[in-house]
């Protein structure tokens, strides 16, 4: 799961459509459908109650989505973090902003939760 799937998830939960997600993102209506049941799968739950035009946070959803709008906002604080280059210069961003466990991050017996 990534940030941009949060940011999906969020817009989506804030629309209430997946067309209209899928509008202002500029994304197909699959990628949208795609990036909510990524969310869903790390969480473990449903996230969204489905209807033929809208749908409706579930609990969990609504949990989620107060979740993703803290984590979301921690992605942001890391992008602001000053990082040195080989001069001793700092720099201000993140070149990935991808945010989930790494392969070369994980141990054996350790669990990483999404």
């Amino acid at each position: 799961m990534s940030t941009v799937m949060l940011y999906t998830f969020m817009i989506a939960a804030s629309t209430g459509s997946i067309a209209e997600t899928a509008k202002r993102l500029r994304y197909s209506k699959s990628t949208v459908l795609y990036h909510i049941r990524e969310v869903e799968k790390a969480c473990g739950s449903e996230l969204v109650e489905r209807d033929v035009r809208k749908f409706t946070l579930t609990r969990s959803g609504q949990k989620a989505l107060e979740i993703s709008e803290q984590l979301l906002q921690k992605a942001d604080e890391l992008k602001a973090l000053p990082t040195a280059d080989s001069r001793g210069t700092s720099t201000s961003r993140l070149r990935d902003a991808n945010v989930g466990p790494s392969k070369n991050l994980r141990q054996p017996g350790r669990t990483v939760s999404a």
